[in-house]
């Protein structure tokens, strides 16, 4: 999404008989990304620019031949469809991310401020539970949920095989783990295991019908939960509104920094830097 959507946004709120114009700027947005990409990785885009020369004597900030994804947050929802439709770019990284907006918005602390402006044209609760689900239908187009089953083992005619990690925080507030490991599911990504200590999930089968990551190193896509001591979050359409936040916090742990840089190379992989053990994190204390 760009600045100018915002504005679109609150409109749909309002009346969501518009809301196939958002749809289409999604649309809209991942065919701006392939170009992107495409002026990243050829020599004759940005890399031929005098806007992007540095240094003396003068030299290309970027080197073209290769390019990855890296998307965070709504980067990294976004990035399951820019992804698995992208013939510039195989490898992705896409943190605290998920799919499934009809899932996600009840379970997320972000949508407070748009069900404050929403919830008022739309005050009958199951109304709007039908309604959620219904915009999925248009959702599907541009977000990852219309394109998972292609993400990695099953890509879209034309385009590579792509390899993806998906960084999961436990009791994220903003994208529910659901939405996380729902993705990792249907595009069939395995997991690091074991992926939290004994107890710390409150589901009866944590992880269901996901298998374990291979080996280590692992030359494939995966899935890891990044535990850094927030409350489970609750088995409901709900959001966690216990302890911190862990949402943003792999930008201050190192190791999922290395994590993600050991993947995001090319030919790069899947490194276990948490010694065969759930992956922790005291940053947040």
């Amino acid at each position: 999404m760009a600045s100018e959507d915002v504005g679109n946004v609150v409109q749909i709120l309002q009346d969501n008989g518009k809301f196939a114009t958002l749809a289409d700027r999604l649309q809209q947005a991942i065919l701006n990304y392939q170009f992107l990409a495409r002026l990243m990785k050829d020599g004759r885009g940005f890399a031929s620019s005098p806007a992007f020369q540095v240094g003396s004597p003068a030299h290309s900030a970027f080197n073209p031949g290769y390019v990855a994804y890296n998307g965070n947050s709504q980067g990294g929802i976004f990035g399951g469809a820019v992804t698995a439709v992208s013939k510039e770019w195989t490898r992705a990284v896409l943190g605290v991310p998920g799919m499934n907006y009809s899932t996600l918005l009840n379970r997320s602390v972000d949508y407070d401020q748009y069900a404050a402006i929403g919830n008022p044209n739309y005050p009958d609760e199951i109304y709007r539970q039908v309604q959620i689900g219904l915009t999925q239908m248009l959702w599907d187009r541009g977000e990852a949920d219309g394109y998972a089953a292609h993400l990695t083992n099953d890509p879209l005619p034309g385009t590579p095989r792509h390899e993806v990690l998906l960084i999961e925080a436990f009791g994220d507030h903003q994208v529910a783990n659901i939405a996380t490991e729902t993705e990792a599911r249907t595009a069939d990504i395995p997991v690091h295991e074991p992926p939290l200590l004994p107890g710390r999930s409150t589901a009866v089968d944590p992880l269901w019908d996901i298998r374990p990551v291979p080996s280590d190193p692992h030359r494939g896509s995966a899935l890891v939960m990044w535990d850094y001591g927030t409350p489970a979050p609750p088995d409901a359409n709900l959001p966690n509104r216990l302890g911190q936040d862990p949402h943003g916090a792999g930008g201050r742990e190192i190791r999922v920094g290395f994590q993600a840089l050991v993947f995001l190379y090319d030919h790069g992989f899947f490194v276990d830097v948490c010694g065969g053990g759930p992956c922790t994190s005291d940053v947040l204390k």
